[in-house]
């Protein structure tokens, strides 16, 4: 099958505010088929976020490689890169909306790189590619919004509008770093439900960065534990154990011996009913 996305021994350092180095990634090795869903799970400050910059392009390693379907990016440039990037589609935590616009122009800014600025500029007055708008919109649930200011709807609603900036991009690839931090938990399930069947319908590869770990487990078949910059694990969530949850969440306060066991539980017993 057709690789999305390969990392070689990448290392990650950045230099902190007060002096000195922090080392985001040390070393990982991964490798991600096109098509495929994955959950990276793991504590805060484990490297989820930068990994996730790595495979967008939006970061380089300090060693080690990357590559985008077998491009390696530190090759090209201009043109080439440009549309190496727009192969992968980001969803951001803080969604990265524009609150005084209306959802249709905060979706359309996923076109914004296959524009010219004039139309860019345009399209702020008089939206263009209005039906392709509309059909994003509609996919993700929020149709009947698409002529509201992104401010007035929900943290859900907005999460959806950011999901649908991305799809109107048509990427090969889609990345998102904690989709559901600011969605209520009962709402948690729906929207990566919707990813997940967004991902299948398109045959697109899909890779989300999960805090919560329980909703990883029932949704992804295949789970990449990341724990101080490493890649700790990479199973299928059948093969996962409390153990293995403790040792990765070590040091996490959120974590707790009870909780890592009841998680497994969890999902033990969604995969006999399924």
């Amino acid at each position: 099958m057709e690789s999305a996305f390969d990392l070689v021994d990448v290392h990650k350092r950045f230099r902190m505010a007060g002096g000195g180095w922090k080392r985001a990634l040390r070393g990982v090795t991964l490798s991600i088929r096109a098509g495929e869903s994955v959950a990276i799970i793991g504590p805060s400050g484990a490297g989820k976020t930068t990994l996730l910059r790595m495979m967008n392009l939006t970061l380089r390693p300090d060693s080690g490689e990357v590559r985008v379907n077998g491009i390696d990016p530190g090759g090209i440039g201009g043109k080439e890169l440009r549309r190496l990037r727009s192969m992968t589609g980001t969803i951001y935590q803080q969604h990265n909306l524009i609150p005084t616009l209306r959802t249709i122009h905060n979706i359309l800014a996923g076109r914004l790189s296959s524009w010219s600025i004039l139309r860019s500029l345009y399209s702020l007055i008089a939206p263009r590619e209005t039906g392709r708008a509309a059909e994003a919109a509609h996919r993700v649930g929020v149709l009947d919004k698409l002529w509201e200011r992104t401010d007035r709807l929900s943290g859900g609603e907005q999460q959806r509008v950011a999901i649908a900036r991305a799809l109107i991009q048509n990427p090969r690839h889609l990345l998102a770093d904690e989709p559901i931090a600011s969605v209520d938990p009962s709402r948690a399930d729906a929207l990566i439900s919707l990813l997940r069947k967004l991902s299948d319908e398109n045959r697109k590869t899909i890779l989300v960065n999960l805090h919560d770990v329980p909703v990883a487990l029932r949704h992804f078949p295949r789970i990449v534990g990341l724990s101080a910059g490493k890649v700790l694990f990479d199973l299928p969530p059948g093969e996962i154990t409390g153990d293995l949850l403790i040792q990765l969440y070590e040091g996490d306060q959120e974590m707790t011996a009870g909780e890592a066991y009841a998680w497994i539980g969890e999902a033990m017993k969604e995969s006999l009913a399924g």
